[in-house]
């Protein structure tokens, strides 16, 4: 099923088939389960992993050697911006949205005025409207999501909507270097950094991506990747 959050089957008609329906609803509540749990677990392993960042922080301050100091504060200061990353992926607001009738167009439009107060210029190309039933927070983090991303690793980034068949497609493109084709499905993987640096401002901490997929594929979606034809990146983004 695309919601695992989705009502339990009824139980109805003939025997084999109530049990067939018994099993299912089990399994989906068990599988539920399961993930809320680990969801906390990991949650909770990260919040608890803070308190003994601060006593190294504060221990650090005591240290003869500046520059061993500088490098510790550095290490924390990363290992503090992994677990927030971590924590917001963990807690995740858009999984307790509904969804609900939108103006899909008009919600990248919006998207498109907010960069264009940033100065960045995003060129969008689509229907004046276009009414979908979804989630219109996730989908916003995620389209600003893979534009943040080309517009630090490539420039001229776009939008484009359409309708196809059942589905409706979203495109953010870019020029710029790509992703080499080994790594195109790499890149989903949590923490994975395509940028080797170990820099937080220039390579994050790799989450991004993951939680964007994550997001698409709750609502019943597929994010994937494509180099384009010359230069640059494709992220398309299906909604059924």
């Amino acid at each position: 099923g695309d919601d695992l959050r989705a009502p339990p089957i009824k139980i109805e008609g003939p025997h084999e088939i109530r049990q067939a329906t018994i099993a299912f609803n089990t399994m989906q509540a068990q599988i539920r389960h399961f993930l809320s749990e680990r969801t906390q677990m990991l949650a909770a392993i990260s919040h608890d992993l803070r308190a003994p960042l601060t006593r190294m922080r504060l221990r650090s301050e005591f240290m003869d050697d500046l520059e061993q100091q500088r490098k510790m504060v550095r290490d924390i200061e990363e290992m503090q911006t992994m677990i927030n990353a971590a924590l917001g992926f963990f807690r995740d607001e858009s999984h307790g949205e509904h969804a609900t009738a939108f103006d899909l167009s008009e919600l990248l439009q919006t998207i498109v005025d907010d960069f264009r107060d940033q100065d960045i210029v995003v060129h969008f190309t689509g229907p004046a409207h276009l009414v979908y039933d979804g989630r219109p927070l996730g989908i916003k983090r995620v389209i600003v999501n893979l534009l943040e991303n080309a517009v630090k690793y490539a420039h001229k980034p776009a939008i484009e909507l359409r309708r196809e068949g059942h589905m409706v497609c979203i495109e953010v493109s870019d020029e710029g270097p790509g992703i080499p084709e080994s790594a195109l499905e790499q890149v989903f993987d949590p923490f994975y950094r395509l940028e080797t640096s170990r820099n937080r401002d220039t390579g994050g901490v790799g989450l991004g991506l993951s939680a964007a997929r994550a997001i698409v594929r709750e609502q019943g979606g597929e994010l994937t990747l494509r180099n384009r034809t010359g230069a640059g990146l494709v992220a398309r983004v299906e909604l059924p």
